[in-house]
């Protein structure tokens, strides 16, 4: 069973070893050293993949960044075998919305120009689900949610604090608003998020009486629930992160 660990100095040194390599390039990979990372990992591409502190990305997992560089910030979770990126294809043609154009040469004859980068990101706390596929130009904002089996086409915007349920797809250049749950399969439904305000609870006001402090303001009932849940996934992160290093400590690459 693969094991996750932190990026090891052959993660770090991917990209010295892919001129050597007769396989598909290795990209270059620059990962923080409190990242954890597991040993079964893709990283394919000519550009580089950054992978921000405390992230967390699962086995079997695969980043392609073949059409640009592929940023992940911190505190994010890949799951087990999401795809960030595309793999090339064997007939790489120009899509009929995008003509490649040319440049003459001074012999008159016409070169293509070189394709423009096309980079990934994948803003912080972001969770991406297992199977779920993150494709070339996507934008992740901070907070969001991917689920398992969910597709972000090319170029897509997902909000922050959004949610992509299960097997639902973004089409390309598509956008989610902040604070948007899309549910149900394929191009699926949308629905705003509750963000009603919520009254102070006589607990809270018990505290504040006891602490002879002033009342906190009413919070909106979303915003407390994304909080909560954004704090269930900072202690998995650190759960996870002291489970994880001392069982990885034998292995060295």
């Amino acid at each position: 069973m693969a094991t996750l660990k932190p990026p090891t100095n052959t993660h770090r040194s991917s990209s010295s070893s892919s001129s050597h390599s007769s396989g598909p390039p290795k990209a270059p990979l620059k990962a923080d050293p409190t990242a954890t990372i597991a040993d079964t990992v893709v990283f394919q591409g000519r550009h580089p993949v950054t992978i921000g502190a405390g992230t967390v990305i699962h086995p079997r997992a695969k980043f392609y960044a073949y059409e640009g560089p592929i940023v992940v910030d911190d505190g994010c979770i890949i799951s087990e075998k999401a795809v960030i990126g595309a793999p090339p294809t064997s007939s790489r043609s120009p899509s009929p919305s995008r003509p490649a154009s040319t440049t003459p040469t001074e012999s008159g004859a016409s070169t293509p120009e070189p394709r423009k980068e096309t980079s990934t990101r994948i803003s912080y706390f972001v969770t991406v689900g297992p199977l779920a596929t993150v494709e070339p130009g996507a934008h992740i904002h901070s907070s969001a949610t991917i689920e398992a089996l969910a597709t972000i086409r090319r170029g897509a915007d997902i909000g922050a604090h959004s949610k992509v349920c299960s097997r639902c797809e973004i089409a390309a250049g598509g956008s989610v608003a902040e604070w948007v749950v899309v549910y149900g399969q394929g191009p699926g439904m949308r629905r705003k998020r509750a963000r009603g305000v919520k009254g102070t609870s006589p607990a809270v006001v018990g505290a504040a009486q006891v602490a002879q402090t002033p009342l906190p303001g009413p919070a909106p009932a979303g915003k407390v629930i994304e909080d909560a849940r954004l704090m269930v996934l900072q202690k998995e992160r650190e759960v996870l992160g002291r489970m994880l290093v001392p069982a990885a400590g034998g292995r060295k690459k």
